[in-house]
């Protein structure tokens, strides 16, 4: 991957991490219950996972990653762009460690397969930023990502990793909705998952941003904040390790914790 290329919802550094912590939950936020965007089903009990989107089921698991992909109904095919695909290898990188409850885990090997299809060109409503809209021109309906591989804990015990990475945006003359789910699981060599992610991003808003709406639930052990690579307006943003939910800073909610 050449680094000049922004890569959607992954922010790739070769210096030392950056610094993390727990983001706190908003009591705010809790009164805050938006749809996100249409299109995307979420079904999730304890560490199993189903979603299913435009075109796609994907499925999560301590056994594994199932996703399968109708190309024809993948997305929205009367817009007439093509479905991309891109597979970046993680092996060797230096990317920021996911700070979760019962550990801190680095990536040591792995890939992050990605398909997507852009439904339309066009811009975001602020807070999303003008350097994202750079790096991400294309609504995505819907953005689909599979990252699996192994990561070493501050003692040097090696597990492995299974993270979903989604993105369903639409846009219409009614206004922006998107919904950015990101699940995952950490495994130990007994099969166990030691720690989860389940992070769900929802944004909602009128025509040009009207009265927006937004906010993430956290049902997971894993949970940072880190300023992102998009200028203005994208520092303080909810990650997880080396993803983040949205690409700007958004209150949390913890469901049953408010």
């Amino acid at each position: 991957m050449r680094p000049e290329i922004p890569v959607m919802r992954i922010a790739i550094t070769m210096v030392a991490a950056l610094a993390a912590t727990l983001l706190p939950a908003s009591p705010a936020a809790a009164d805050r219950v938006q749809p996100g965007a249409p299109g995307l089903k979420i079904k999730e009990h304890r560490s199993h996972v189903k979603a299913i989107g435009p075109g796609f089921v994907l499925k999560l698991s301590p056994r594994g990653l199932d996703v399968r992909v109708d190309e024809d109904r993948f997305g929205d095919p009367a817009s007439g762009n093509p479905i991309e695909r891109q597979t970046i290898n993680l092996t060797g990188l230096t990317l920021r460690p996911f700070e979760c409850r019962n550990g801190t885990y680095t990536i040591r090997t792995g890939t992050f397969k990605r398909t997507f299809r852009a439904s339309q060109f066009a811009r975001r409503p602020l807070p999303y930023t003008d350097g994202f809209a750079t790096g991400a021109p294309g609504i995505f309906t819907p953005f689909l990502g599979e990252l699996d591989g192994t990561v070493t804990d501050a003692d040097g015990r090696t597990l492995r990793f299974l993270i979903s990475d989604l993105v369903q945006e639409v846009l219409t003359a009614d206004g922006f909705a998107a919904t950015a789910p990101i699940h995952g699981l950490f495994i130990d060599e007994q099969g166990r998952v030691r720690d989860r992610i389940s992070l769900i991003g929802r944004f909602n808003s009128g025509p040009d941003g009207q009265n927006a709406r937004y906010g993430i639930e956290d049902r997971g052990t894993c949970r940072q904040i880190a300023d992102l690579p998009y200028g203005p307006g994208s520092e303080r943003a909810v990650v997880t390790g080396p993803l983040f939910v949205l690409p700007f800073a958004a209150p949390v909610t913890v469901p049953g914790n408010h």
